[in-house]
């Protein structure tokens, strides 16, 4: 469900997966903006190839995880977490297995707030996106700049 929240902020660009490797696309921490939501996320603008993104509607605490690594050994709906280790902070946020229509593949989505998230963001190096039979690590360069954006895209809509 919001793979397609997320989905939609993607505007039409072609896939970076389909790109030849020399066209391909770095991944960057950026923010998105849409009329009902706001996402922090990790990936390539503008297409929807991502490692992990937070979602948010604007005027509610809450911000929804969801790592987009795929996993190994979980079945769609069933109990899952997530574990993002950066620094000396490691914050684990248990939730459901969720499946991709687009590519089969199960990855893990969790509640999670604001505050959750902003002691990650402080360390430097890497952030370390854990889920059940799959590990990744992402530069952290960039997200603080982003994660004010996307903390000030999140409050309410005066």
């Amino acid at each position: 469900m919001l793979r397609i929240a997320f989905a939609a902020f993607a505007l039409a660009a072609p896939i970076a997966l389909a790109l030849p490797a020399a066209a391909q696309q770095k991944m960057v921490w950026h923010t998105q903006e849409g009329e009902e939501s706001a996402a922090l996320v990790f990936g390539v603008p503008e297409t929807d190839q991502a490692a992990i993104f937070f979602l948010c509607k604007p005027g509610t605490e809450g911000v929804t995880v969801q790592t987009m690594i795929g996993s190994k050994g979980l079945a769609k709906d069933a109990d899952a977490r997530i574990i993002l280790t950066a620094g000396g902070t490691k914050k684990t946020f248990e939730g459901k297995a969720v499946s991709s229509e687009e590519s089969g593949a199960v990855d893990v989505e969790a509640a999670g707030k604001m505050e959750d998230i902003k002691p990650l963001a402080k360390a430097s190096g890497s952030l370390t996106i854990e889920v059940k039979g799959a590990k990744r690590s992402v530069a952290l360069a960039g997200i603080g700049e982003q994660l004010a954006k996307f903390e000030a895209a999140c409050k309410p809509k005066s």
